[in-house]
């Protein structure tokens, strides 16, 4: 008997909807991963690339784009600073390739956008381990992409601050801010 209610009781809760929209990847959909998937720059689209710094709090992106008949935000996935630049590499390099790996975090998510409709873009930090608890966000930015362009949207640690900014990255050398897509929060 208790072996036939736990699996009414499994089976019921998988058969569950949920009510959001998810794409980001998983260990059982999308097996093991060593690098996140990219996306190229063609002249007909703009690339979006997400990224955290300033701390190691995982980010999990949303995006919501104009006229897409489902409106709910679309997970896309979770990003997380590996430390590269900041620690020895094979440091950086061996958190980057575990995280990916078994937790599907990566140290950025790329999508191709469609020029002059809007893009909102949600980031939302949160860390719970024993005895800590960390949440900031979500936040929202709100920009339309140019074709061929290549656009950042970072989600910024700043002490018990976060906030997320967007720029234009078409040119590596210039970093270029986006006027007006930008949002600043305290942690909560």
């Amino acid at each position: 008997m208790k072996r036939f209610v736990l699996l009414s009781l499994t089976l019921a809760l998988c058969a569950c909807q949920s009510n959001e929209r998810n794409s980001a990847p998983s260990l059982f959909k999308d097996g093991i991963q060593f690098r996140q998937k990219t996306v190229a720059v063609d002249a007909e689209h703009a690339k979006v690339v997400m990224k955290a710094s300033g701390g190691t709090t995982p980010v999990t992106f949303s995006i919501s784009r104009e006229g897409d008949p489902d409106q709910r935000m679309e997970i896309l996935g979770t990003v997380m600073d590996t430390g590269e630049g900041k620690i020895f590499n094979w440091i950086a390099k061996m958190n980057q390739t575990v995280a990916s790996a078994t937790l599907k975090r990566f140290p950025q998510l790329e999508i191709q956008a469609d020029p002059g409709k809007k893009l909102t873009v949600s980031g939302y930090a949160n860390d719970r381990r024993t005895g800590f608890y960390y949440s900031c966000g979500p936040l929202m930015s709100t920009f339309s992409p140019q074709k061929a362009k290549v656009y950042l949207v970072e989600f910024q640690f700043k002490g018990s601050a976060c906030e997320q900014q967007v720029y234009d990255v078409t040119d590596p050398a210039n970093r270029v801010l986006v006027d007006g897509a930008g949002s600043e929060v305290k942690s909560g």
